[in-house]
């Protein structure tokens, strides 16, 4: 089965489509259409509501464009509680409603995740100026130490070295290459 839910990035709001309404739910796209116009007021009370148009397939014998409408979770079960409650509205309904609790999960690992990673970039911030003052204490008169000793703890943490990871992964710092198991061994 394709995606029901779709998310523009991590702070928007997770989406569906008037289309995938239509077709899964069985209700024509014009029905839902008129609905979404009929009420149009009422949705944009439970947030904006966005559309984007649709061209016809190319190659195909023509046809009109349309408009696509992008319905938020609250939109979906304002637009739920305007249609008939079928067997096939009903059970779309339930999937709808799974697939945007499990999109919220998975936005919402992914922000920890993301946390935790600046965590230990901060922490591994520091570690580095405190490591590169101790080898300046000790090894003064080497000025490539700190490069030697940076190097060596990436190639045991990764198996590359950090310029290699940077042209890898196409970064500024190799650091940003790192998952979060990498840089807690870091």
């Amino acid at each position: 089965m394709k995606n029901l839910v779709f998310i523009h990035d991590m702070k928007s709001e997770p989406y569906t489509t008037s289309d995938i309404v239509s077709q899964y739910s069985g209700v024509s796209r014009k029905r839902i259409r008129e609905l979404i116009t009929r009420h149009f007021n009422e949705f944009e009370q439970l947030g904006v509501l966005t559309f984007e148009t649709s061209k016809p397939i190319a190659g195909s014998k023509g046809g009109r464009p349309h408009k696509i409408y992008h319905l938020t979770e609250t939109h979906v079960t304002f637009l739920f509680s305007l249609l008939d409650n079928t067997p096939q509205v009903v059970k779309f309904n339930l999937l709808i409603a799974k697939a945007f609790k499990e999109l919220k999960y998975k936005v919402k690992v992914q922000q920890q995740e993301i946390i935790n990673k600046n965590i230990l970039l901060e922490r591994n911030r520091q570690i580095n100026k405190d490591l590169g003052q101790v080898i300046h204490e000790y090894l003064p008169d080497n000025k490539y130490a700190y490069s030697n000793y940076h190097t060596l703890a990436y190639l045991t943490v990764t198996g590359f070295t950090p310029k290699k990871l940077r042209e890898m992964y196409h970064v500024a710092n190799a650091q940003e290459a790192l998952t979060n198991e990498q840089l807690d061994e870091f």
